[in-house]
């Protein structure tokens, strides 16, 4: 249950993200970065935070790939242009790669030589630190409040996004591949069906004239032994095997002759 004050602040967040959104570019940015890299905590210590600028530089990657496409939707690509596009996104790669470095290292001092490597503050044991903030007007008031996060700016991942949509789902190149692949499972399911029909009318065919043939002249077991090895023979060739179905019925009355053979020699 979500309580009255977490509703509140909430909706202060999306009217101050709504705000944000509304600004001119650079403006934005800039105003992410005032509003995401600061924090004051217990204590008064100041920590500046590395990992909203990372953010920041992806993001700034997402708008100048962004910019290409918009360029893409109206003019016929070029040679320079596709080369540029494929510089920009090796840079934006790397771009990525980086953030996700120092969010995953963040805690992990052992890693990085014993320093905080995403940030700066001014506690205990960072006095030098502590005169780097002071020497550029860092530090946070104790009634500074932090703004935004990463994934303001960069947006949270949604499982949903996974699942195709309309637009994807009907696209030309998907609707073709779709029909291919409904193509091919339609024409496996009439071939395994025409064998599978083979195996049984095969069957059938061979085992009703030897009951008729051999009635009274053998043991009704050794019928029964007959007609139900004839059928296993050619279901089981049906299934493991991949013969025509014109080969199944052959092999299937071979091994029916084979059977009524050693029956007559006993």
């Amino acid at each position: 249950m979500i309580s009255v004050q977490d509703a509140n602040r909430a909706i202060e967040e999306d009217n101050v993200l709504e705000g944000l959104a509304l600004l001119p570019y650079h403006e934005r940015l800039t105003k992410f970065i005032r509003g995401s890299t600061k924090h004051w905590a217990a204590g008064g210590v100041t920590i500046v935070d590395f990992r909203p600028l990372y953010a920041v530089t992806i993001h700034h990657f997402q708008h100048r790939l962004a910019t290409e496409l918009a360029q893409l939707e109206k003019n016929i690509a070029t040679d320079e242009q596709l080369e540029s596009i494929g510089d920009l996104l090796h840079e934006y790669t790397n771009a990525l790669r980086n953030f996700e470095f120092i969010h995953t290292n963040r805690w992990n001092t052992k890693f990085v030589r014993d320093i905080a490597a995403s940030r700066l503050d001014n506690g205990k044991g960072s006095r030098l630190l502590a005169a780097l903030l002071a020497e550029h007007g860092l530090q946070a008031g104790e009634s500074h409040r932090s703004l935004f996060k990463d994934r303001d700016l960069l947006g949270s991942f949604d499982n949903e996004l996974m699942r195709q949509s309309n637009a994807i789902a009907h696209s030309l190149g998907t609707e073709r591949t779709y029909a291919v692949a409904n193509q091919e499972r339609l024409a496996r399911t009439r071939f395994a069906t025409r064998r599978f029909s083979f195996a049984i009318l095969g069957g059938l065919i061979i085992i009703v004239p030897l009951l008729i043939l051999l009635v009274g002249e053998q043991l009704p077991k050794s019928l029964a032994v007959i007609s139900t090895s004839i059928v296993i023979f050619a279901v089981t060739v049906a299934s493991f095997t991949k013969l025509e179905p014109e080969s199944l019925l052959a092999s299937t009355a071979a091994y029916a002759a084979v059977l009524v053979g050693i029956i007559n020699n006993k």
